[in-house]
């Protein structure tokens, strides 16, 4: 680097009004803005025949506020350096002309514009309402959503650089009071629904994105901050989903799973894998199967290549993505859905001691990765099938009675689905009378929960039960099932 070109990289504005075009030229590679202007003169010949003389002061400007007369050359040279188009639009944002931003997963994975759009994102949040915010933000699936995330997946890294100005200084202390406050939220999910703790957590998330932009810290702390954003907005993506909030679901899983992947810290891979994960169970939710399995084999294809390690996690994504994906394409999908559960069992069984008690940290909520819990998935799949096979229907009561004679504690929501998917299985199987006692605990179960995933459910079994009004104890099973549905935490859950 000559000494011209390292002064070009030391005159940046004392105040950088565009910090995601910063971060862009810093990924694209590029090591002063001198090399970064004469890449510009260059691609604008080559595209429009135009002699421009950029230098350093000009994309000094750029940074301090101002606007390109030729920004489509500056984002043709940024998506050159990138490997992926980066839209005009993402460089400057002013330039939309009312136009809605460009979705995050359609927009460069860089710490800086990620924690930009997401503190946009969580304020919006908090200021509208729940149903207004779920009409305007709508999921998408297929290779909408999946070429995109996929080329993403496939970028080098990047990492928040530390900061030496901010409002305050933070440090680990800050950092861990986050991940404490994600895994109260978490705990509080997993035992009564997602609905409770939406907004409370959306909150915090607030707070802790503000920390990242405002306050100044460490490289290493910036980045397990940034680590702890993204297991946080992965926790409110999920949130969101059960309380019946689809897009905004899928934004905020997005979001976490863009700052999991810029993040230097060592759990943030492991972050980017059950993100994706819930992704996936996200698409099989919203009838979309096939984009289910390919986020699955995304999340797989992102675990280390050594096998002695992470077998509980390979299990848990193997089950998983027959679970929410496979065993919706039909009967043909038995003998691959029968292997891959067998597979799973092996890699748990592969499992060391440790690995077994340190598999719920690889996860960004509180999951259980028992293998009672291989158990109770395997019954939701099996439960699937048996509707064109009755005879798997024993198959499903197996796994789901071993699912609750060993359920962990804590996993209350969990419980509920099982006692559902054996009243289910049971009037498949042609026992109404049984299969109504076991509704009946269902909804004992239910009662204090706060889940539109449970509610869901529930209507699903009352559908189950109509084959069978004839049967007196089913008809007086269904009027009590009509009643937990209206009531079911009804200011809670849509």
């Amino acid at each position: 680097m000559t000494i011209e070109e390292g002064q070009s990289m030391m005159r940046r504005p004392k105040r950088i009004v565009n910090p995601g075009l910063e971060t862009l030229i810093r990924g694209a590679g590029y090591s002063s803005l001198e090399r970064f202007a004469e890449a510009i003169n260059h691609r604008g010949w080559q595209m429009h025949g135009v002699k421009t003389a950029y230098d350093h002061i000009t994309v000094q400007r750029w940074l301090a506020g101002s606007k390109s007369q030729n920004p489509d050359v500056v984002a043709a040279v940024l998506s050159d350096g990138w490997g992926v188009p980066v839209p005009v639009e993402v460089i400057w944002p002013q330039l939309r002309d009312g136009q809605p931003p460009e979705p995050p997963h359609r927009q460069p994975w860089a710490a800086g514009r990620t924690l930009d759009e997401l503190g946009i994102f969580v304020r919006s949040d908090m200021l509208t309402r729940r149903e207004t915010l779920t009409e305007a933000v709508k999921a998408i699936s297929g290779p909408a959503l999946l070429a995109p995330v996929a080329r993403w997946l496939g970028v080098p890294p990047g990492r928040l650089p530390g900061k030496d100005e901010g409002v305050r200084r933070i440090g680990v202390s800050d950092v861990e009071a986050i991940e404490r406050s994600t895994r109260y939220f978490a705990a509080t999910d997993a035992e009564s629904g997602g609905a409770l703790s939406r907004e409370a957590a959306v909150g915090q998330l607030k707070y802790a994105v503000d920390l990242a932009q405002h306050a100044s810290y460490s490289e290493r702390t910036g980045n397990r901050l940034l680590a702890a954003i993204a297991e946080l907005s992965g926790l409110v993506g999920w949130l969101c989903h059960d309380s019946q909030m689809p897009g905004p679901a899928q934004r905020y899983l997005t979001y976490g799973l863009q700052a999991a992947r810029e993040s230097t810290d060592p759990r943030a891979p492991l972050l980017v894998i059950s993100i994706l994960s819930d992704m996936a169970q996200l698409m099989k939710w919203l009838g979309r199967p096939n984009t289910a399995v390919r986020l699955h084999d995304l999340a797989i294809n992102q675990l280390p290549s050594d096998r002695h390690r992470f077998n509980v996690l390979r299990a848990v994504l193997a089950t998983k993505r027959v679970e929410e994906g496979l065993c919706f394409l039909g009967p043909s999908c038995v003998p691959e859905v029968q292997s891959a559960l067998s597979l799973s069992q092996d890699l748990y069984a592969q499992a060391t001691n440790e690995d077994r008690a340190t598999a719920v940290s690889t996860w960004h909520r509180a999951i259980d990765m028992s293998e009672a819990e291989l158990s109770a998935m395997a019954s939701a799949t099996y439960l699937v099938l048996a509707r064109d096979n009755p005879a798997l229907a024993a198959e499903v009561e197996k796994r789901v009675l071993h699912h609750l004679s060993n359920v962990g504690e804590g996993q209350g929501r969990n419980k509920v689905f099982s006692y559902i998917r054996l009243a289910r299985v049971r009037f498949i199987a042609g026992e109404p009378e049984q299969a109504s006692d076991d509704g009946d605990r269902a909804m004992d179960a239910a009662e204090h929960t706060a889940s539109a995933m449970i509610k869901r459910r529930l209507r699903e079994l009352l559908a189950d039960s109509d084959p069978y009004t004839d049967v007196p104890r089913v008809t007086e099973f269904q009027d009590r099932l009509r009643t937990a549905i209206s009531r079911l935490n009804w200011l809670a859950v849509p």
